[in-house]
């Protein structure tokens, strides 16, 4: 069963004992357990410049995440801080006083410059500096090149329930440490969604010490219950619930979240940076979008709030307890910004599991397309269990490359007949894919410099990838972060923000391209362009993403040639004479063969693969084709391979129980 496990009280005793003798001559104020953090509060801070070797051995012998900060009492007042950090920039270095803010919680001033690297000098001189003048750590950040209101709303956040935020930090602190009950009896899984089906993914992870729930989605075409994960069902329980790991800020993995803080939850949300960002603005447009559709939000911007002070940003590779027996890393998924393959350590050496969530997979050598995400991660410590998502795993959609011909052959069939291509797209991820690849078609000439038209959340969430330029692709951070060139603001791309653009859009002349949302065209100014653009033959709809089963886009990717959309409040029926294709290689999931790809790629191997997120047809063609290839695979025998349905419990560990006690007697 692993190594037994340390209690609680046990592990605070022994972190205090060793934090007074490393650190001796910090002059240690408080010694706070906040959230999967152990915050060391020091008097002196000197102490933080001068002991960082200290630190990094004090976190290796306590195996937690250790942060120093300095005692609130001998920071200086934010208004002198902020003045004299002013005093301290360049003249060539542009810094705006409202892009200085400040972290009570975490004891940070953050800045946001044109020129980072410039503003904090060779060695980071400035850090030390402000430091040990002001007792306030400075962090600097690029400033982004597009202005995202949801940026500023989550500093703002920040700042307004620092204190709050603290407090649920401690309490989050007081549950992750907490003393060990019965210990680690099993590792059971239990799908709440997207088991036999794509939608609502929402899994629990049961323990017997801890749950802790993987994803928390919405289905994007059922409605009601039929939308909403089981959370009715016995195993689940929200005051028993220990944590939340969100993989990324897709609706299908976030939509019901705020509805735990609704009934109740009051623990912690797992997440990296970008997901954070994204999914403030995700759901916040949900609600925004039910109360425009007459409807009843599910929850409001309350329940969004309490949820946002507890939290918790993890960045890729780092590892943090979220439970007493559940260790977290985040590894880059290549699906969208900031999206993250989930790698538990359950117990001491006892069991690991690795949730891929969406992901995209390909090898950089071999790749010859455009890409805006590195591929996902497939070196790993130890995997015993691998849940991994078949979207695409009964089917290969064509290669990227022959994807960005037909965009080719699209976009200038429009320009020979004065048409528009419509492209509907979720605002994340698929948006920012279809402006980076158009700017790089014009720029090489390969089609017209023709109006692009970019509407619905796309600019919100393209200006949140701007902010995170080292996430990206090789030859997109190179180009943003040093050769000053951003390809999310060509001259041609006009971003849609009032009903005059976008009725420029509509009724212009000559051809033009369309990017909007939502991709499964279930709402969202998508279809206003398809209700004005549908009986025109010149026009063509193409298809860039999954359409879900059900949706109106799914509906017209099969052939349906009269459908019924909402205009000015009433149905009205369409006969849809512009051409429908689909251009499926530009797909965020990995393919069929990618899929395949990654598992002969994977260290190490799992022995048990539990197939989600798929369509049943997807997931079974999946599962014969890996044990039909296990060898191939450098499997060293055959993986056991799951198609669990929904609201099904799966004992990961210990297994085969009875076999074990039958062979004790023989």
């Amino acid at each position: 069963m692993g190594e037994p496990l340390e209690t609680g009280r046990e592990l605070r005793n022994r972190a205090i004992r060793e934090i007074l003798r490393q650190m001796e001559g910090a002059e240690v104020s408080s010694i706070e357990f906040e959230g999967p953090e152990i915050a060391i509060y020091v008097k002196n801070p000197k102490f933080i410049l001068e002991g960082e070797e200290k630190v990094r051995e004090l976190a290796k012998i306590l195996k937690k995440r250790v942060v120093v900060r300095t005692d609130p009492r001998v920071r200086k007042a934010k208004e002198a801080t902020l003045q004299f950090l002013l005093s301290l920039i360049p003249e060539d270095v542009n810094v705006d006083p409202r892009d200085i803010q400040f972290d009570e919680v975490l004891g940070e001033v953050r800045v946001l410059a044109d020129k980072p690297g410039k503003l904090l000098g060779r060695g980071a001189a400035l850090r030390s500096q402000v430091l040990a003048e002001t007792g306030w750590r400075l962090e600097v950040y690029r400033k982004p090149p597009m202005a995202s209101k949801v940026l500023d709303s989550i500093l703002r956040h920040m700042t307004v329930t620092s204190e709050r935020r603290r407090r649920a930090l401690m309490e989050i602190g007081d549950r992750i440490y907490r003393d060990v009950v019965v210990g680690t009896r099993h590792v059971r899984i239990i799908g709440l969604g997207s088991f036999s089906e794509v939608g609502r993914s929402a899994i629990l992870v049961d323990t017997g010490e801890s749950k802790v729930l993987l994803d928390s989605g919405m289905s994007p075409s059922g409605t009601g219950l039929d939308a909403m994960p089981h959370f009715w069902i016995p195993e689940f329980r929200v005051e028993e619930l220990d944590a939340v790991i969100i993989s990324h800020a897709h609706i299908d993995h976030i939509a019901s979240l705020p509805l735990l803080y609704k009934y109740g939850y009051r623990g912690p949300v797992f997440i990296t940076p970008p997901t954070r960002d994204i999914m403030l603005l995700m759901l916040a447009d949900f609600v925004e979008l039910s109360k425009r559709e007459g409807g009843e939000p599910l929850y409001t911007m309350k329940e969004i709030s309490q949820m946002m002070t507890r939290v918790i940003t993890v960045n890729y590779d780092t590892v943090v307890d979220v439970a007493p027996d559940v260790k977290l890393t985040f590894v880059n998924a290549g699906h969208i910004l900031g999206s993250a393959m989930v790698h538990l350590h359950i117990g001491q050496g006892l069991y690991n599991i690795l949730y891929s969530a969406d992901f995209k997979y390909y090898r950089l050598k071999a790749d010859r397309a455009r890409r805006l995400l590195p591929p996902a991660v497939e070196e790993f410590h130890r995997v015993e269990a691998l849940i991994l998502e078949g979207t695409y795993g009964a089917k290969e959609p064509q290669p990227r490359e022959k994807a960005e011909e037909d965009l080719v052959n699209l976009a200038n069939k429009i320009v020979a007949n004065k048409g528009k291509l419509l492209l509907p797209v979720m605002a994340v991820g698929r948006g920012q894919d279809m402006m980076y690849v158009l700017y790089n078609l014009m720029k090489e000439k390969k089609i017209p410099e023709i109006p692009v038209y970019v509407d619905g959340m796309i600019y919100e969430v393209t200006a949140l990838y701007t902010e995170y330029p080292e996430l990206l692709a090789k030859p997109v951070r190179d180009l943003m972060m040093y050769q000053g060139e951003n390809p999310f603001v060509a001259p041609n791309f006009v971003f849609v923000n009032d009903e005059d653009t976008r009725q420029e859009a509509i009724n212009s002349e000559g051809p033009a391209i369309v990017i909007s949302t939502s991709g499964m065209m279930t709402g969202g100014p998508v279809i206003e362009y398809f209700a004005n653009f549908a009986e025109n033959e010149n026009n063509v709809l193409a298809f860039v993403s999954y359409q879900a089963p059900g949706t109106l886009a799914r509906r017209l990717a099969e052939g349906e040639k009269e459908v019924e959309v909402p205009v000015d409040g009433t149905l009205k029926t369409l006969k849809v004479n512009m051409e429908v294709t689909s251009v499926e290689g530009f797909t965020g999931h990995a393919t069929r063969s990618e899929l395949l790809l990654f598992l002969r790629h994977l260290r190490p191997k799992p022995r048990t693969i539990i197939l989600n997120h798929g369509e049943p047809s997807a997931l079974l063609s999946l599962g014969k084709s890996i044990k039909e290839s296990w060898q191939k695979m450098g499997f060293d025998a055959p993986p056991e391979i799951m198609m669990p349905e929904n609201a099904e419990s799966i004992r990961l560990f210990p297994r085969s129980q009875k076999v074990k006690v039958a062979l004790d007697y023989l």
